[in-house]
């Protein structure tokens, strides 16, 4: 007599309340994937029966080669293997030596050096569980919607909204059968942001020094340069606006000095006493000032003091001026006699009429 086969997935799914809630609708594309899912349940029924017995064989299989000390024979190729004597342990054979049966040696375990910690077993990633979804509820939904508009007609906005209440009912009921699968996924790490480098400082550039072929002078023009450093910085020291804006005219003024002695070294000598006595007074009469100005308590004296510098430093911001104007008179009267000469020809060539006042 044939068994009964078994069918515990069609079973269930009968009992389940999707299949009441498709069979109970009164829709006949519903009553239809009733039919159709009971048909998949009972297919995987049949598949679960037909590999049953293979399983159950590889299981009798597994426990017949197991050894009553609980290893396993693996025979060769065409060969079984050795039947265990029940009740007995089995031994390996021991080849004897010299005539004499050598006594089995027991195994010695490999000895690690001193002084070697063994290796940390190696880290697993940080996982976390990450869901999948089935695509089985796309299909479906599809197979159904196919299905109701092949057998039911659409003229009417109510056999529109029946078919989107069929495919939503039906997306929903697959995807709550059908709710895909979980797996482990490793944790991306951040990545290291790499860490700024340090902005390099550009190097100073080296200062050019003077090269105007007269050693003297190039003496000059490069200790005048680092006197009018000297006054820029007792510039930034002192608080003072009005101030401040005297030592900006000295500083353009001996800047355009040097620069015009460097372009005419024979005028050198005219700017010896602004070198030697005008430049070196005035830093000196800063630097006073700078120091009168950081005492805390200013009386009479430190007062006094300091407004009669300030004063006379526009005086000096004057001289300053007038000194580089006094480097250009060979040349305005150069030029001077320039333009009258050039005037006296135009005249004779006739292109400059004559004034007539007075005529």
């Amino acid at each position: 007599m044939n068994q009964k086969p078994n069918r515990p997935v069609e079973k269930e799914y009968r009992s389940s309340q999707v299949y009441k809630t498709l069979t109970g609708t009164g829709i006949p594309a519903a009553d239809k994937l009733a039919q159709g899912l009971g048909r998949a349940a009972a297919g995987l029924d049949a598949a679960l029966n037909a590999a049953a017995p293979v399983v159950k064989s590889a299981a009798q299989g597994y426990q017949a080669g197991r050894n009553p000390n609980g290893t396993y024979r693996y025979p060769g190729p065409g060969q079984p293997g050795p039947q265990p004597q029940p009740g007995r342990r089995p031994q390996a054979p021991v080849p004897p030596t010299g005539g004499q049966t050598a006594r089995p040696q027991q195994p010695v375990p490999p000895r690690r050096p001193t002084g070697v910690s063994p290796a940390p077993p190696p880290q697993m990633p940080p996982m976390k569980v990450e869901h999948m979804g089935s695509p089985a509820k796309y299909y479906i939904t599809g197979v159904v919607a196919l299905l109701y508009a092949m057998n039911a007609q659409m003229m009417e906005p109510q056999q529109w909204a029946g078919f989107a209440i069929v495919v939503i009912l039906t997306f929903l009921l697959s995807g709550a059968m059908f709710r895909g699968k979980k797996r482990l996924v490793p944790v991306e790490q951040p990545k290291p942001q790499p860490k700024p480098e340090p902005k390099k400082e550009p190097e100073p550039k080296p200062e050019k020094k003077s090269a105007t072929g007269n050693p003297e002078v190039d003496k000059i023009i490069d200790e005048g340069h680092e006197m009018i450093k000297k006054l820029r910085a007792a510039n930034d020291a002192i608080p003072d606006e009005a101030l401040s804006a005297d030592i900006d005219r000295m500083e353009r003024a001996a800047a355009d000095i040097f620069n015009y002695i460097a372009q005419h070294p024979g005028k050198a000598p005219q700017i010896r006493k602004f070198m030697n006595y005008y430049l070196p007074t005035t830093l000196k009469l800063l630097n006073s000032y700078e120091q009168l100005s950081r005492q805390s308590v200013k009386g009479e004296n430190i007062t006094s003091t300091m407004f009669n510098i300030a004063g006379m430093m526009h005086t000096v911001a004057d001289a300053f001026e007038k000194q580089l104007d006094s480097l250009f008179s060979d040349e305005a009267m150069d030029i001077s006699a320039d333009i009258t000469v050039f005037e006296t020809m135009l005249k004779q060539e006739g292109f400059v009429e004559e004034s007539r006042t007075g005529k």
